[in-house]
């Protein structure tokens, strides 16, 4: 494989001794920037000299005698190798590369290695990359050569071992000269770049489909989850119906307080649906808002009203304080309640005493509204994380679907305000909804 189909003998020594080969643009030699003192350089390098093309002249003689077993003996390992065999399954071009090896053996011996023998070597490299031949199988023929040539040196060179190493050591730098050309003609033909392309081209593809199918699982357990979510809600408001029945009916008895008791499970774990299918909703851009006018006091007082029997169940009290005069918003009344009621209930469940305060007042162009609880606090390095899905993280001392301020900022958000926090460890915790006020009547 050292010779290819387009490469042709060529006279030697492509310039007189000494003098520097004209290098043309189509010139390998000169895309690569080597001169004739290049070439010569590395020669050089390999330290070969005039007792090396002495010990080629020598060769020549058992090259001669031995080269057609040589070349046959050549591709019958090639063949052997489902790598290469690939690339010579026509007999007809088997037997042209063969004839061309010849060629190419002999003229190794000849000793003379001027500028066509670089270019042909690098001709020849750059072909063979063409046929996206990986390197390791050409550059691995240069081996099978100093085997096969090895061989038969060792036969008639028995009784002469400083002969035979001297004549080897001559071939070896002759094949190292190759095989340097060899790369310099993978390299010139775009081979590395190639591959390298194709590495990162399989690689994309393969990122790409794991994307893809982490993409479909994710939704496949979204799919899943709402409707695993949408179903619970059926039961679950047959509970509340229940237990808002039995209320209405209720008579004093102490299994009345057990009923209240349910109900305001039910309603907590309906709020908990509830906010997993919205918070889907609006990652999605489905949830549209449904505009009506919003007294923010009254909104607060309703707030108040409904949770003020389970504060005073856990020992609080809840209070409401309103900066008059507030403009009437278009907003979201339904999403703007519920968000409320999320942040009192977390006000409710995380505080072991005292009030919890809601506060509404103008501040410029936006109505702000302040909840307040009385509990431990929430410490600062925790606090970027409260509104942040992906980073909520287990155990939290404020968890309970872990969604629920992740759903008051997305609902904010979706009604054109925001939500932050202001909280210092052992001084309890305050949520500022802030909403446009000229969204107002």
């Amino acid at each position: 494989m050292a010779s290819s189909d387009d490469e042709r003998p060529r006279a030697r020594g492509g310039a007189p001794p000494g003098a520097a080969p004209v290098l043309t643009a189509s010139n390998l030699l000169g895309r690569i920037g080597l001169d004739a003192a290049g070439c010569a350089r590395r020669l050089t390098f390999l330290s070969f000299d005039a007792a090396d093309v002495e010990n080629l002249a020598q060769l020549r003689a058992v090259a001669h005698a031995n080269v057609d077993g040589i070349v046959e003996d050549f591709y019958g390992h090639l063949l052997s190798f489902e790598e290469t065999r690939r690339l010579l399954a026509d007999p007809e071009r088997v037997a042209r590369l063969k004839k061309l090896q010849r060629e190419y053996f002999l003229r190794m011996l000849e000793g003379d290695f001027g500028h066509d023998y670089f270019e042909s070597r690098l001709r020849v490299g750059a072909a063979h990359a063409s046929t996206d031949l990986r390197p390791e199988w050409y550059l691995g023929t240069y081996s099978l050569y100093l085997r096969l040539l090895g061989g038969r040196l060792l036969e008639h060179y028995r009784d002469e071992p400083d002969t035979l190493l001297a004549l080897l050591g001559s071939f070896t730098k002759v094949v190292f000269l190759d095989m340097g050309l060899a790369i310099d003609g993978y390299i010139l033909s775009g081979y590395v770049d190639r591959t390298l392309a194709q590495d990162y081209r399989r690689m994309a593809e393969v990122a790409e489909q794991a994307l893809a199918e982490k993409a479909d699982l994710e939704q496949a357990k979204a799919d899943l989850t709402g409707m695993i979510v949408h179903d619970l809600k059926g039961p679950l408001g047959g509970i509340l119906a229940v237990t808002q029945l039995a209320l209405r009916q209720a008579s004093g008895a102490p299994s009345d307080r057990h009923f209240a008791q349910i109900q305001r499970s039910a309603q907590d774990l309906m709020r908990m649906i509830e906010n997993l299918l919205e918070i889907d909703q609006m990652q999605e851009g489905r949830l549209e808002l449904r505009l009506e006018p919003v007294a923010i006091d009254g909104l607060l007082a309703e707030c108040s009203a409904e949770y003020r029997a389970a504060a005073e169940i856990a020992g609080m009290t809840i209070a409401v304080a309103i900066e008059a005069p507030l403009p009437v918003l278009m907003t979201d009344r339904w999403l703007l309640r519920r968000v409320l009621n999320n942040l009192v209930v977390n006000a409710v469940r995380h505080s072991a005493a005292g009030a919890i305060d809601l506060a509404a007042r103008l501040a410029g162009a936006q109505v702000e509204i302040r909840i307040h609880d009385s509990g431990r606090g929430i410490p600062s390095a925790d606090q970027a994380a409260l509104f942040d899905r992906a980073r909520r993280r287990r155990g939290s001392h404020r968890e309970d679907t872990g969604l629920g301020l992740v759903f008051c900022k997305m609902a904010c958000e979706r009604m054109g305000g925001t939500i932050a926090i202001e909280s210092t460890p052992g001084s309890g915790t305050t949520f500022v909804i802030t909403l446009p006020a000229e969204a107002s009547l």
